[in-house]
């Protein structure tokens, strides 16, 4: 199959979705787009600001540990609400508390609106994956998700690249000395200020209606009691599936945590990249990973079953995970680099899918608070213990912990799930993209 082909197939199954499930794939990628170069440059604003590494790992612990505290509460909030709402009010003020971190030169007040944007991010976090659920069905939702999150990367890619020329114009157009705390400010509050712009399609997104209960007689059910939010908690944590789910998230979480909020700093500290450069070499692991996880359906099919294609891709990242860590030599750092990327989000996309079909949809929301919850603890304890280690010792031990960590979820996940699903005689039990 040719690229045309190919590129005309994906563009007529894209057509093929519900328009608000379109429209939100606008939203990602306008994000995508827009934030890519907040977390370009956060880390190095912060440093440039004067504060030290133990600060910024506090900084960096502080928004994971609201999601972390606030993630059942605002997953119960979402199923309360609607996923529409929870998604405005959630991108809303997300956006303004960023905005004050940006501009602020308070310490106090970065750690403080740090958590509080944590506080009402959680509420967007947590709907994302009950709204993709619901606007999909069992024939279209595992390309649902691949498509978000492979145009997510993809978006970062662009973003990561026009984010790293940021600096250098505003020297040129506003007199701005790049690689100084005034010129990262000014990207952080454009990003800030063109990410307001998503709410325009966030409003156009219309819920579709359920489809009426019949009883056994065909009459429509005019009122079902469903179980209250409390009893959905109680139903999600006695499912022993549940717990098999969150052990291996919740490592694959705290290893990430180790590294991922800090390979800027890494690539700046250990190889001198520029502002450019850095921008340069964040896009291409987007593009990496944005085009790895288009393909998770098809590798799904391939193999038959998602949790084979999850523990084949998850697995393979190891290698290039060590080479990233260890190479001497900043070629083959890029390529470990946008590797291990690529290889490791191709299965994230599939594990979503797998995990929210697991429970009735009414239940989505507060199991996907569960499951952030998993990945939060440890993303609110990584990146503290990160900056003080990396004070001492360097990023070394953390590489080292973080393929250990990652290598223990995928072994786990292959024991639990490795029968749960059935394979097709044909191979096929999902459809391609």
């Amino acid at each position: 199959m040719n690229i045309k082909t190919t590129i005309n197939n994906q563009w007529r199954r894209f057509l093929t979705l519900d328009r608000s499930a379109r429209l939100f794939i606008l939203i990602t990628v306008m994000t995508g787009i827009f934030f890519a170069g907040w977390d370009l440059f956060f880390n190095l604003y912060i440093l440039a600001k004067g504060f030290d590494k133990e600060f910024l790992g506090l900084v960096n612990s502080l928004y994971p540990a609201a999601v972390l505290l606030f993630g059942i509460p605002m997953g119960m909030l979402s199923d309360r609400i609607g996923r529409k709402y929870s998604l405005l009010i959630g991108q809303i003020f997300f956006l303004i508390s960023f905005l004050i971190i940006a501009i602020t030169s308070s310490g106090t007040v970065i750690l403080a609106v740090s958590f509080i944007g944590g506080v009402v991010d959680t509420l967007y976090i947590v709907s994302v994956t009950p709204l993709l659920a619901q606007l999909s069905n069992k024939a279209n939702r595992n390309y649902l998700f691949s498509i978000v999150f492979g145009l997510a990367t993809l978006s970062r890619m662009v973003g990561s690249f026009l984010a790293g020329q940021l600096p250098l114009w505003f020297e040129n157009v506003f007199g701005f000395q790049s690689s100084t705390a005034l010129s990262y400010q000014a990207v952080l509050i454009t990003c800030i200020g063109l990410t307001f712009l998503t709410l325009i399609p966030l409003l156009m997104i219309k819920l579709p209606e359920k489809v009426a209960e019949l009883d056994e007689n065909g009459e429509r059910v005019v009122s079902k009691v469903r179980n209250g939010s409390r009893e959905k908690l109680q139903n999600i944590l006695k499912n022993k599936v549940v717990w098999k789910l969150f052990i291996p998230n919740l490592q694959i979480g705290l290893g990430s945590a180790l590294i991922i909020p800090y390979l800027n700093l890494y690539f700046v500290e250990k190889f001198f990249v520029n502002d450019q450069t850095l921008g340069l070499l964040f896009s291409l692991g987007a593009l990496a990973t944005g085009l790895a996880s288009l393909f998770s359906p098809r590798l799904a099919n391939r193999l038959g079953t998602r949790i084979r294609a999850i523990v084949l891709v998850q697995g393979s990242s190891l290698l290039f995970l060590l080479v990233l860590g260890f190479s001497p030599v900043l070629g083959i750092v890029m390529i470990g680099f946008m590797a291990r990327g690529a290889l490791m989000n191709m299965g994230h996309p599939l594990f979503e899918s797998f995990t929210m079909d697991q429970v009735s949809e009414d239940e989505q929301g507060t199991l996907n608070s569960v499951m952030i919850l998993s990945w939060e603890i440890g993303w609110a304890v990584g990146p503290f213990v990160s900056g003080l280690v990396q004070e001492r010792y360097g990023f070394n031990p953390l590489f080292v912990a973080m393929a250990l960590l990652y290598a223990s979820a995928i072994i786990m996940i292959w024991f639990f799930f490795q029968h749960t699903e059935k394979v097709s005689k044909s191979g096929q039990a999902y459809p391609t993209p």
